[in-house]
């Protein structure tokens, strides 16, 4: 078993600080730092429809070896009462972005709620611009699709 710990890894947050500068630019006024690693872009997903995507650094080590990760996230609302789990499950299974994830998340209010997100990750020392953007991108489109099929309406 690897043991994770948590490290404060120059060289990851130098490279992330680099992807979120080059995302900056890419988003404009729909990019915002929430705080340090953890900044908010609102990404058009057409028909007047936007998702707001949450991009985080989470810095660790396994081993000596840096494996600080991206995270890519977006809410996609709140836990239906009459939620089927095995239709989650058998959901991710047809995605190829990343997987549909249960998070408490808390509102405006400080209120706690279940949310289902949909999230992704990539390897800070191996992430390239064109895919971290691409990766944002996809997971604003399908979190954005799967509130549309849910919900049957745009929650955000």
């Amino acid at each position: 078993m690897i043991a994770l710990q948590h490290i404060s890894a120059t060289p990851a947050r130098m490279h992330f600080a680099t992807l979120t500068a080059a995302l900056e630019e890419r988003y404009g006024a729909n990019a915002r730092e929430l705080e340090t690693g953890h900044w908010a872009f609102e990404v058009l997903t057409g028909d007047q429809r936007s998702q707001v995507v949450h991009f985080l650094l989470r810095e660790t080590s396994a081993e000596g070896r840096d494996v600080s990760r991206i995270v890519v996230s977006s809410p996609i609302g709140v836990v239906p009462a009459r939620f089927d789990a095995e239709a989650l499950l058998r959901r991710n299974a047809t995605l190829d972005v990343g997987a549909v994830c249960i998070e408490d998340l808390r509102g405006e209010s400080g209120d706690t709620s279940a949310y289902l997100t949909l999230r992704g990750s990539h390897l800070v020392s191996t992430a390239d611009f064109e895919e971290v953007w691409e990766m944002v991108e996809k997971v604003a489109r399908v979190a954005d699709a799967l509130e549309k099929e849910i919900y049957a309406r745009d929650l955000f």
